[in-house]
């Protein structure tokens, strides 16, 4: 699900992968539900590449950068850099090993 309320603020660009029942918002109303502080509202993007597994949600104002993955079931309260896989509530890298989708080498 793309925010309903302010879906020209969610970005996502060519051959990025969002699965089912996963929700990337660009709003959040819990501070002003409460009367503790104003509505947020930023843009939040979902780079080239990038995959965000069932049921996960990205928050408003991050960005999944470039072929990161983002695990099912997680939830994602910061940005993910290239390349790096996050999983969890909330999310966290994953450690990797091995070549990133991007790299070269010289053999």
């Amino acid at each position: 699900m793309i925010d309903n309320l302010y879906p020209e603020n969610v970005v996502v660009e060519e051959d990025a992968t969002i699965a089912a029942m996963s929700a990337v918002l660009a709003h959040d109303e819990s501070l002003a539900y409460t009367g503790r502080g104003p509505e947020r509202v930023a843009e939040t993007r979902i780079r080239r590449g990038a995959f965000v597994g069932i049921h996960s949600v990205i928050l408003p104002g991050v960005t999944v950068g470039r072929h990161a993955i983002v695990a099912a079931g997680s939830v994602v309260t910061r940005d993910v850099p290239d390349g790096i896989v996050v999983a969890g509530v909330p999310a966290a890298v994953i450690p990797h090993s091995g070549p990133g989708p991007e790299q070269n080498f010289d053999v």
